[in-house]
C-alpha cells in the first residue's frame, strides 16, 4: 500500500469540501497494534455498537499506514483529549484536559451544549440500560 501525496491547494479544497459534507461531531475510531496493523472505522466499544448499530471498519496489516495513524493519534492526544476520572469525593466524575499549553478540570462533560444535555435527559428513559 502506498499513500499518494497531494499538493496543498488540492488538499485544502478536499478538506473544505469534507467540512461541508460531514456532519458536525462525525468522527472515526482508530487503533494501532504493534505499529504494524491498523483498524479504522466507526465502531464504539459498547454493546449497542456490537449488537444493534450498523458499523463499518477496515483492518489493514501494513506497517507504513499503521505508523502514520499512530503518529496522528499521538499528536491528537496533545490537543483535544480529556482524561475522565473520579473527583475528590470518589463518586463524581471529572474531565481533565490533556494539553501541553494549559491544565483545566471540568465537573461536567466539556463541549456539550445545554440543548444536547436536555435532549439526552429527555431521551434517556427510552434507551435500554444494556445498550448504554
Amino acid at each position: 500500500m502506498r499513500m499518494v501525496p497531494i499538493d496543498k491547494p488540492e488538499k485544502r479544497a478536499v478538506l473544505e469540501k469534507a467540512k461541508r459534507l460531514v456532519p458536525k461531531g462525525a468522527h472515526a475510531k482508530a487503533a494501532v497494534l504493534d505499529r504494524s496493523r491498523v483498524y479504522i472505522g466507526s465502531m464504539n466499544l459498547d454493546p449497542r455498537s456490537d449488537s444493534t448499530n450498523t458499523e463499518l471498519g477496515i483492518f489493514v496489516q501494513c506497517p507504513d499506514p499503521a505508523r502514520e495513524v499512530a503518529r496522528a493519534i499521538d499528536a491528537s492526544l496533545l490537543h483535544d483529549s480529556y482524561q475522565v476520572g473520579f473527583g475528590p469525593d470518589g463518586e463524581s466524575l471529572q474531565w481533565r484536559l490533556v494539553s501541553k499549553k494549559r491544565r483545566e478540570v471540568f465537573t461536567s462533560e466539556p463541549e456539550v451544549t445545554p440543548i444536547t444535555q436536555l435532549r439526552n435527559m429527555l431521551l434517556a428513559p427510552f434507551v435500554p440500560e444494556q445498550l448504554l
